[in-house]
């Protein structure tokens, strides 16, 4: 049985990478160079084109009722850009269908949303790393800690250059919902600034109370909104993985927040 469970006892925490991106930070401009280099234009982006309007839901706020316009996606360009030069993938084997299946699952996380995937184009590159049947993570990089039985890892350390999102080779094609609950973790620790990511435990560290479970939840939710389908022993498990899938609602604020973070 393969476990929810990403890490085990005690050793190095999974670490966020946040982003800078403010003038009163040292260097916080120099993303906008890095942007309009990725983007081949010699027109330096505003900081507008990575505003997350999210985060007004969960500051107190609101959004604007929309007006019915249609909410333009992700242009395919700017999401090809993002996987040649910041997502790698490595095979270890596998299938083609497995390998196709894994990049197009990470890669629909940030479709709906061109601040998202600005963001992760300046934001420390992922390796997508397909672990083979019945091996151990530890081999391909992850941490001492890692749980050998776990469906998938993020791993992200301030001692490295890239982050490492792990998935297991057969569960790839069974459960669409691992490369959604992966890459919203990448997100989550590489593409928000401090402040954001403050907001985000603010919110759910009442209800959550540990950091760890904090994170879990959030890429839970996007499980959710990209219309997770599980198996019956996955909703009736009795820890907060359990109880999470199975009390969301698509009216909870915080589902509203995925839901207009991601676009799905």
């Amino acid at each position: 049985m393969w476990s929810n469970d990403e890490f085990l006892g005690d050793g190095e925490e999974r670490a966020a990478s946040c982003l800078e991106l403010f003038a009163t930070v040292p260097g916080a401009k120099d993303w906008q160079k890095k942007l309009a280099e990725l983007s081949k234009t010699t027109v330096l982006p505003a900081a507008s084109e990575l505003t997350l309007s999210a985060f007004s839901l969960i500051r107190g706020g609101d959004l604007f009722e929309r007006t019915g316009a249609k909410i333009a996606k992700t242009p395919a360009s700017l999401l090809e850009t993002y996987a040649d030069k910041q997502l790698r993938l490595v095979k270890n084997g596998a299938a083609k269908e497995e390998q196709e299946a894994a990049m197009r699952g990470v890669l629909r996380v940030l479709r709906g949303n061109a601040a998202l995937v600005k963001r992760m184009l300046i934001a420390k590159p992922v390796s997508v790393v397909i672990i083979p049947k019945d091996h151990d993570y530890r081999p391909y990089g992850f941490p001492r800690n890692t749980n050998p039985n776990a469906a998938g890892i993020f791993w992200n350390s301030a001692k490295t250059d890239v982050a490492l999102l792990g998935l297991r080779e057969e569960l790839i094609l069974e459960k669409a919902h691992l490369m959604v609950h992966e890459m919203t973790h990448a997100v989550h620790f590489l593409a928000f600034t401090k402040k954001e990511r403050e907001d985000i435990d603010r919110f759910l560290l009442p209800v959550y109370r540990n950091r760890r479970w904090v994170d879990e939840a959030v890429a839970i939710y996007a499980e959710r909104a990209f219309g997770a389908r599980y198996a019956e022993e996955e909703l009736r498990q009795p820890d907060l993985y359990g109880k999470t899938r199975r009390d969301w609602n698509d009216q909870q604020v915080f589902s509203k927040f995925i839901a207009e973070l991601m676009r799905p």
